[in-house]
């Protein structure tokens, strides 16, 4: 059984046949995991070892590595599960990117609790905070509970995670970047969906990739659709 604790009561489970990191918290207004991918048995079995009984699913888009075992543990544990509604349609269009990727896994999707840019913020009794940055997909987001950020495929510690997916926009994600600058705590620590976590100053300081992508200049590279 494999995990990782990445603070006093946070855990970091990576796992499944697309590796993606997923997160397990226990808090006492509610345990949660964010961004269960396509292992959610596995997630369990930690989860349950640890004592953790997730009452919240948090995801950060609505990529099928991100999303997938959501359903799980709605059915197991009665979660709630929160989605900005902008990636709905990414989170449906799951099962079809996973056989155009060529993955042998299927999904079962959640029913989720959707998120407009008008109700994000505080959710589930202010436990934590989605602050939507779009570009990765249209409803990317980070997810804030206290100085830690959960940034999905936003922001990685380690290079950055362009996929060139029908609803990638890299031109919106480099301008969304760049304006966490000020608004994030140099002492805040990434969590992305894949690969270490770091201090937001380190990563601005250090990742090399990140640093030539905010260089870019601005060009129209809004991908198109996914039309299954």
């Amino acid at each position: 059984m494999k995990f990782q604790p990445v603070a006093e009561n946070i855990f970091r489970v990576t796992a499944g046949i697309f590796r993606s990191n997923a997160y397990l918290c226990s808090d006492p207004r509610g345990d949660f995991v964010i961004d269960p991918g396509l292992d959610p048995t596995t997630i369990d079995s930690v989860a349950r070892h640890l004592g953790i009984r997730p009452r919240y699913v948090f995801c950060t888009h609505g990529h099928f590595d991100h999303i997938g075992g959501a359903s799980y543990f709605q059915r197991t544990y009665g979660a709630e599960v929160f989605l900005r509604a902008a990636d709905l349609k990414l989170m449906k269009a799951g099962n079809f990117m996973l056989m155009a990727m060529k993955i042998d896994a299927r999904i079962t999707l959640p029913e989720p609790t959707l998120l407009s840019d008008e109700t994000g913020g505080s959710v589930a009794g202010e436990i934590v905070s989605y602050r939507p940055l779009p570009g990765h997909t249209p409803g990317s987001s980070l997810i804030e509970y206290g100085q830690h950020i959960f940034s999905g495929d936003s922001l990685y510690a380690q290079g950055i995670g362009l996929s060139n997916l029908p609803g990638e926009d890299h031109a919106l994600l480099r301008k969304n970047l760049k304006a966490l600058v000020g608004l994030v705590a140099d002492d805040a620590i990434i969590h992305p969906g894949h690969g270490p976590s770091a201090r937001f100053g380190d990563i601005w300081r250090d990742n090399r990739a990140l640093s030539e992508f905010l260089a870019q200049p601005e060009t129209n590279n809004t991908a198109s659709e996914l039309q299954p």
